[in-house]
């Protein structure tokens, strides 16, 4: 019974589907305006799914409509055989050839044929719920109606401030994930939040992916009501340090034995014994961190949302996702050659975008300029590349260490932007042990602004100069 409503759809069946097939290769944004709600699988013939999924996958790479030529190109790299190329380059044919008349009539039906599909999709749903006899399921019903019978529907994206009161004022209304670092944390209220995307600034080997590796450590181990105590899920991706690498900066975390000593004869008991799988938290991180190796400008942003896909479909759905950083990704297509600037941009964009479609949190490093090399603190104007990755970010956090401040394992860290909450709050004398990635803000000098932070600092100056003055007129005197 299933495979007959499948197969006969009635109404806007076939022949409307390849009307709309046609519609969607011609009539660019048509296409563009109904992406959202396309789904290839709601078309009854295979060579349509396939034409339809071919686009689709263009789309989201390019953010544009291929052309016949172009899904031809696509189809003789995607088929199998011969045979299937030259069906599916027939049926490609015979759309481009059919008439154009009356497509102003298939683009009005458009909503109605996805929300038919869904509604057919939705009762093959409920069917399968009625025979598992799982009456806990029953109500979900209601709601896969009510899903289906809304796609296509422009009321989607319009809202009412007061429907969903008790949703908007509920005390989850954000879901953050806590860095771990306590002052930090109290400006972000609570940490970064699923669906938000925060970008780290600071300068090459100035302590980064120590940063992020104690981020990613703390989540995977942190117990809440909101992951059942068991953990955030943690994707850690990172282009240029090895899998032992970040092995060896976790193990430096859990042991509190500095990453370069892990090895040492005289270490190798507390390591082991800090590491033994034994312990409930050791077992929380096996179990929670997946730790990903790209090479350094081969990857896309998009290539790692697939790969993310992917990793989902396999049943690891991470919650926090790390990328470390920015710089290596391979640009994105930006549609001006030679515009570096604009893919920058538009490579972060489909950041946000992932983390939004993902619900997962994301932080991106970034590379700092060479101005922010040996700086007190490094400001927005000292982010490198193209500004736009500033203005897309939700959370944009800055670290600067002097080459005092690395003797002294300390550090100063920044909130320069913040969507959730204020931004500005400086802390000053951060304990930043690069080595056992421990970072921690108990003993910190806090300031309300980076205008403070510059005020204290000229003062300091100013007193130094005194005490060198009056040091110099004394050994003048004697």
């Amino acid at each position: 019974m299933t495979k007959e409503i499948k197969g006969d759809l009635g109404f806007l069946g076939v022949d409307y589907q390849y009307m709309l097939v046609k519609v969607f290769i011609e009539d660019k944004p048509f296409f563009r305006d109904l992406n959202s709600i396309v789904d290839q699988n709601m078309f009854t013939e295979p060579n349509l799914r396939l034409i339809v999924g071919l686009m689709k996958d263009y789309f989201a790479d390019n953010e544009s409509t291929p052309s016949y030529e172009l899904i031809a190109v696509k189809i003789r790299a995607k088929s199998k055989n011969e045979l299937d190329t030259e069906i599916h380059l027939e049926i490609l044919k015979k759309i481009k050839l059919m008439s154009s008349e009356g497509q102003d009539e298939v683009k009005r039906l458009a909503d109605k044929f996805f929300k038919q599909q869904n509604i057919v999709k939705t009762a093959n749903q409920i069917l399968k719920i009625a025979g598992d006899g799982d009456v806990s399921k029953y109500e979900k019903c209601v709601d896969l109606i009510n899903n289906a019978i809304n796609v296509g529907s422009h009321d989607e994206f319009s809202y009412r401030l007061f429907d969903d009161y008790e949703e908007t004022l509920s005390e989850d209304f954000r879901y953050p994930i806590p860095t771990g670092i306590s002052k930090i944390d109290e400006v972000l209220e609570g940490g970064i939040g699923k669906g938000e995307l925060g970008v780290i600034i600071g300068p090459s080997s100035f302590g980064k992916t120590s940063l992020t590796t104690a981020m990613s450590n703390y989540a995977a181990t942190f117990k809440t009501q909101m992951n059942d105590n068991n953990g955030f899920k943690v994707m850690q991706i990172t282009f240029e340090d090895s899998p032992r690498q970040i092995r060896r900066k976790h193990f430096g975390r859990i042991s509190g034995v500095e990453s370069c000593n892990l090895s040492k004869s005289e270490y190798l008991d507390v390591v082991q014994e800090k590491t033994s799988m034994s312990r409930d938290e050791n077992k929380m991180l096996q179990n929670n961190v997946l730790g990903v190796r790209f090479p350094s400008g081969e990857k896309t942003a998009t290539d790692i949302k697939n790969y993310i896909k992917r990793k989902i479909n396999e049943g690891f759905k991470p919650d926090l996702i790390i990328i470390d950083y920015f710089e290596c990704l391979s640009v994105e297509n930006s549609g001006f050659d030679g515009d570096k600037w604009a893919g920058e941009g538009k490579a972060m964009r489909k950041l946000e975008s992932m983390a939004n479609e993902f619900q997962a949190a994301l932080w991106v490093t970034t590379q700092g300029t060479k101005e922010s090399l040996n700086s007190e603190i490094v400001t927005l104007d000292k982010a490198g590349g193209s500004f736009k990755k500033i203005q897309i970010a939700h959370i944009v956090m800055s670290i600067a260490r002097t080459i005092e401040d690395i003797a002294h394992c300390e550090a100063t860290i920044a909130i320069l932007k913040n969507r959730a909450g204020k931004s500005g709050k400086v802390f000053n004398g951060v304990y930043f042990d690069n080595g056992t990635c421990t970072i921690n803000t108990d003993n910190v000098q806090e300031f309300s602004n980076i205008i403070g932070f510059r005020e204290d600092k000229q003062k300091e100056l100013l007193n130094m100069q005194k005490e060198v003055f009056k040091s110099s007129i004394k050994k003048t005197t004697d």
